[in-house]
């Protein structure tokens, strides 16, 4: 017997059938005594056929690096599942030691994973990179060092920068944008250089080509240089750090010194205890990044009215910050079963699904 809403299975059913009448989605897991499609995601890889989507699923161990030549969707559990409510029955996440987007592999995604300090190297056009966690932990600090986001030419002998990629919801990344790529989507991650080399670092948690154009909005910036020429960037706030660049559109910005100035509703020498929740009992990771009540990111981002406020930080904007980067898929945070019954007395089983939007 399943303790199941009607309405959530019948959208779990739906997006099953969308899924599968278009591609196959291969089953991922590196777990002792799990029977999966695949137990590495270069063996999911070369398995998979274009277009196909692989589920990594929770695991103590890595799944490895890859290099992928053909278009995937690319779908972890999520991280910091034990530290936020209602995110996975199983805690563990899908950690890979790195991935790198080659020519073939245009339009590939890549959401929900753990890299752990390790990188994406993108050389391909129309790539996704959302919700995943990038940095490395150290003891009880979970940011001592950043992964990286590097964009370059479509192949090796290329001209041709990437162009249309969207860095989106990730935690704790840094980005480099080599080459004079167009069409960048930045928004609503949590960026820094790596709190291990301290607010003074001149290490770049964003550095852009001086002909690259993106729009950058609505991030968290930890510590770190920007480095950002002929850009927009808005709504962002900076808890420590350098800003350099020229020929940014630069509004509605909050900075803990002058690093934006005052002007087009730029705040400057914000108390950024004043801003977040921040850490503490209860407190995941990423949710001390939420702002608190009375902060001055309230209302402070661009075209904000009182009708309709819009914040700074990243948890506001057309994609806001999803804690624990839970993918957008149907996920099942709660499992309960009777663990004996019989023909008489069937086992009871409990299980409560649910999606969080893209």
């Amino acid at each position: 017997m399943f303790k199941l809403c009607s309405t959530t299975f019948f959208v779990v059913y739906l997006l099953t059938i969308s899924s599968t009448t278009f591609a196959k989605i291969w089953r991922v897991n590196n777990n002792s005594g799990i029977a999966a499609d695949f137990t590495t995601l270069t063996n999911a890889h070369n398995g998979a056929a274009a277009g196909d989507t692989l589920h990594v699923e929770g695991s103590p161990n890595s799944y490895g690096s890859l290099t992928a030549t053909k278009r995937l969707i690319i779908i972890g559990p999520g991280y910091y599942l034990s530290q936020n409510e209602n995110t996975q029955a199983l805690k563990l996440t899908a950690r890979v030691d790195g991935i790198t987007v080659n020519t073939g592999a245009s339009g590939t995604q890549i959401m929900g994973m753990d890299f752990n300090g390790y990188s994406v190297s993108v050389f391909a056009n129309d790539v996704v990179i959302k919700r995943n966690r990038f940095s490395s932990t150290n003891g009880a600090n979970m940011d001592w060092v950043a992964g990286l986001i590097n964009t370059y030419y479509t192949n090796n002998s290329s001209n041709l920068p990437a162009n249309n990629i969207i860095i989106s919801q990730n935690y704790g990344v840094r980005i480099d944008i080599n080459y004079p790529s167009t069409g960048v989507l930045i928004t609503n991650n949590y960026l820094l250089y790596g709190t291990g080399y301290g607010d003074n670092t001149t290490g770049a948690a964003l550095g852009m080509h001086a002909n690259a154009i993106a729009i950058i909005q609505n991030n968290v910036i930890r510590n770190g240089k920007l480095a950002i020429n002929n850009s927009s960037f808005t709504n962002n706030i900076m808890v420590a750090g350098s800003f350099d660049g020229a020929g940014n559109l630069i509004s509605n910005n909050l900075a803990s010194g002058t690093q934006f100035g005052t002007e087009n509703n730029n705040r400057a020498n914000v108390d950024m205890s004043s801003v977040f929740i921040g850490a503490g009992a209860n407190v995941s990771p990423d949710q001390q990044w939420r702002l608190k009540a009375g902060s001055p990111a309230i209302g402070a981002g661009f075209g904000s009215t009182a009708q309709n406020p819009v914040d700074a930080g990243m948890f506001s904007g057309h994609t806001p910050y999803v804690l624990a980067g839970l993918p957008p898929v149907p996920t099942i945070y709660f499992f309960e079963n009777k663990p004996v019954g019989s023909d008489t007395d069937p086992i009871t089983v409990t299980i409560k699904v649910k999606s969080v939007g893209n």
